[in-house]
């Protein structure tokens, strides 16, 4: 069964962040102010988003959509800004990777498996931008071991189209309809906008030339959005989901190989637990439309492995 650009979410929290002393040590013992560390490099990232479909209580339909291996690109860096404050950002980005996407509806109330499924190998990851910037504070900063609490904001964006496929449809008894749509047809695209929130805890230390460091973030998702785009059907589903939790980490090893660079590796983990909403349906030809309370539901969660080259000045 056919069955989704980003939204600017640039406020963060240097509202947050009102004084910055021009030049001098940090009154923690830590970095000048002032310091800035960048890093970019290559990576691979596994995405995978679940759709659902509700009817009341009652699960109806469900699209599982993932891409393994997706090359990705990535930027960023923070910013001492005194008085044991930091700024921080990063963005990911998707270089290009391919996916898959498996459909199952339950149309009966008389049989708890599935009765109609379409399997999508031919499904292109169309898009995957991850952003996160953060303001966090030093507890601790000995020079080697620094502790700190944050805050901050993200925004990721992921979308697919699915086409051509075989299904398996139960049109008069179960499982009666067996075919395959026409190669490259296309059949569905899925978008998923996903802002969050978020607090978080960091810790680094270092070991000579070496450097560990990570954090971990919990918040929650919020005007958290959905677009389904039925190319066959003409339908367009926008699903306006309920804030959701969302827990994130990220750890990163650097070893310094000059004064002011560093090689590094890393890892990102990313999960927005499945929240419902409401579901609003529109036909892009003729316009008719309707709306169905807390008939939607999504989830999403992304790992990222990375590495490439940190400077400072």
């Amino acid at each position: 069964m056919f069955k989704s650009q980003i939204n600017p979410v640039l406020f963060v929290g240097g509202a947050l962040l009102l004084a910055t002393p021009a030049s001098g040590q940090d009154a923690y013992g830590g970095s000048t102010a002032g310091s800035v560390r960048y890093y970019a490099g290559v990576g691979m990232a596994n995405i995978k988003a679940g759709e659902y479909v509700y009817s009341g209580d009652r699960k109806i339909s469900q699209l599982d959509w993932e891409s393994k291996g997706v090359v990705t690109g990535t930027l960023g860096g923070d910013v001492d800004i005194g008085y044991a404050w930091k700024l921080k950002g990063r963005l990911d980005v998707g270089l290009g990777g391919n996916g898959y996407m498996e459909d199952r509806d339950w149309l009966s109330t008389s049989y708890s498996g599935w009765t109609h499924q379409s399997l999508h190998p031919d499904t292109e990851l169309d898009r995957y931008i991850n952003v996160l910037l953060e303001a966090e504070k030093a507890l601790v900063d000995t020079g080697a071991t620094r502790l700190g609490l944050g805050g901050g904001i993200g925004y990721t964006n992921v979308k697919w189209t699915a086409r051509g496929g075989s299904y398996i449809y139960s049109d008069t008894t179960l499982h009666d309809t067996v075919g395959n749509f026409t190669d490259g047809l296309k059949g569905i695209t899925y978008e998923q906008r996903i802002p969050t929130v978020f607090l978080s805890a960091n810790a680094e230390q270092k070991i000579g030339a070496l450097t560990l460091s990570g954090v971990l973030r919990g918040g929650a998702a919020i005007s958290y959005k959905g677009v389904d785009d039925h190319w066959l059907r003409n339908l367009r589903f926008t699903d306006t989901l309920d804030p959701a939790p969302m827990v994130g980490a990220t750890v990163t090893a650097d070893y310094k190989i000059l004064q002011s660079a560093s090689l590094y590796v890393g890892g990102d983990f990313q999960k927005i637990f499945k929240t419902r909403g409401d579901a609003h349906v529109r036909h892009t030809v003729t316009g008719a439309s309707g709306s169905f309370e807390d008939g939607a539901a999504a989830d999403f969660q992304s790992i990222t492995l990375s590495a490439g080259v940190k400077g400072s000045f």
